[in-house]
């Protein structure tokens, strides 16, 4: 960051990041010193905070004056002025400096503010040659472990922009969160069904028709306007890169190496495109998503990445690689205990974490649904593959920990179905009388088409605890926490194939402290 009147340290600063990046293989870049002429908006992807912190946040933007015409903008770094005021007029300027948009990163800007106030909301923009960006607003942070009465915040998954509208989107602006949760499939590689709008070409493989993707999902004005509102934070899940793939596999590529190289591409455009924390920075690698955030003494949310360093399936037949519905009679490697989900550094991580949390509440933030959810009718029982179902002895050890610790308050919060689900995380999942040991609700999607409604009615007796289910509507989850409540609002629409889409309370559930399991409220 740069206080006003210290530039310099932010120049140091700025080359360093850079020198890393080209360290890690982005290569060294000529930096433009006369004025670019842009025939159109540069900032026309919009502007976007995220990774709060209780003194500051991660700003973003990308010059994109012409998403078709890759010379519409030099091959050379641009500069890029920012400034943060105490108020939305900007009168108030508070910090400022400058950043490079370098062409080996999509002329994309990330900066790193700090030194801010706790817990209060700032301003922000940017200018570039003459060009002016729109003014964005972001929260800081309370401290962490310091008393804090309450919370507001949205989580939301699963846009699919050729399936529907971007309302949503709109609607969480309505409900005044402090900040949005964003549990995966930000965007779709694939596509299917009758489109509303298209994808701007076809499966994206290359860094290129990543960025193209990635940039039409930006020119969304509801999405723009969401991001400009507040700070965000995230996860990703599988369609960022391909559906279901796990660390080097996927359904599209059969050849590892071809996938890591598509993989490695996906996730850098994500980068390119994110207000993501200086840690996240994209590397040969791959990038560090899971995170651990402190919401005062309130709550401590653990944002974990459910894909990057997962084991394979199990039981995986030679010609399938992607998840299934598996009778788990029928695989010897099902319960193999050496198996994880999450990695064994991750896991340990998180095990740590919830350990030692001294918060209210502890939020298990995550792309998949934790529950388990047998999905064959009768005595058998099946589960689909790709989810916590596949890894049942990872989901045990992190159960056990909540158990054997006693760790108090435990919510989780998850996406991919494109169905809300409210459930008890009990020790027995199929034993009533067994202990709850978490609570969990699982958003809809932004207009991901649900999978099948009868058969989930269907299922439910199988899975007696699976409180709410309803793949019908598209939404996303509102919640309101204090010391003593934690509330979920599903906000749900009956249609998403038209751009004006209206919103309301589906449901409504709360979990009170000390006492696990929603109840309608």
């Amino acid at each position: 960051m740069t206080r006003l009147g210290s530039s310099r340290r932010s120049l140091l600063r700025g080359a360093a990041l850079w020198a890393g990046a080209a360290a890690a293989g982005l290569g060294s870049v000529r930096y433009a010193l006369g004025k670019t002429l842009f025939l159109n908006d540069p900032f026309q992807l919009g502007v976007a905070s995220g990774d709060a912190t209780a003194d500051g946040f991660i700003l973003w933007t990308r010059i994109a004056p012409d998403l078709f015409n890759p010379e519409a903008l030099p091959p050379e770094a641009l500069a890029v002025a920012w400034e943060v005021a105490a108020d939305e007029g900007m009168k108030n300027i508070v910090a400022k400096g400058r950043a490079w948009a370098r062409p080996d990163m999509a002329h994309s800007v990330h900066v790193d503010v700090r030194g801010l106030e706790p817990r209060r909301p700032y301003f922000y923009r940017f200018h570039c040659d003459g060009a002016v960006s729109r003014v964005g607003r972001a929260l800081t942070l309370p401290m962490p472990r310091k008393p804090l009465d309450r919370m507001r915040f949205v989580f939301t998954s699963c846009a699919h922009m050729e399936q529907g509208y971007f309302s949503a989107y709109r609607d969480m602006i309505a409900q005044e969160p402090e900040f949005i949760l964003h549990l995966g499939d930000y965007i779709y590689e694939s596509a299917w069904s009758r489109p509303v709008r298209r994808h701007p070409g076809p499966v994206p493989v290359t860094l290129e028709e990543y960025r193209l993707h990635h940039a039409a999902y930006k020119l969304d004005p509801d999405l723009q306007a969401a991001h400009a509102y507040c700070s965000w934070f995230f996860t990703w899940d599988d369609h960022e890169v391909a559906n279901d793939y796990s660390k080097n596999e996927s359904q599209a590529t059969a050849d590892p190496a071809s996938f890591t190289r598509r993989k490695l591409a996906a996730y850098k455009a994500y980068y390119e495109h994110m207000p993501l924390r200086p840690s996240a920075a994209f590397e040969e690698s791959g990038m560090k998503m899971y995170q651990r955030v402190l919401f005062g003494d309130l709550a401590q949310f653990d944002i974990t990445d459910g894909r990057q360093y997962r084991d394979p399936l199990p039981c995986q037949p030679p010609d399938w690689r992607a998840g299934r519905l598996l009778d788990i009679t029928e695989c010897a490697d099902y319960a193999n205990s050496t198996r994880s989900m999450l990695g064994k550094t991750q896991e340990a991580w998180l095990r740590d974490g919830f350990a030692k949390s001294g918060a209210r509440w502890n939020l298990l933030a995550q792309a998949l649904m934790f529950s388990d959810f047998d999905q064959i009718p009768g005595p058998q029982r099946g589960f689909y593959t790709d989810g916590w179902g596949g890894y049942p002895a990872a989901r045990r050890r992190l159960l056990d920990v909540v158990k054997e610790r006693k760790v108090g308050n435990v919510i989780t919060l998850a996406g991919d179905i494109h169905s809300f689900f409210v459930a008890d995380v009990k020790d027995d999942s199929f034993d009533l009388k067994s202990a709850t040991l978490m609570s969990e609700f699982v958003g809809s999607s932004v207009t991901s088409q649900g999978f099948d409604s009868a058969l989930f009615k269907a299922l439910l007796p199988e899975n007696p605890h699976i409180k709410f289910c309803d793949d019908t509507r598209r939404g996303y989850g509102v919640c309101d926490v204090t010391k003593e409540l934690w509330r979920t609002d599903l906000r749900a629409t009956e249609s998403v194939k038209v751009p004006q889409a209206t919103f309301s309370t589906l449901k409504s559930f709360a979990v009170e402290n000390g006492r696990p399991g929603p109840q309608a409220a």
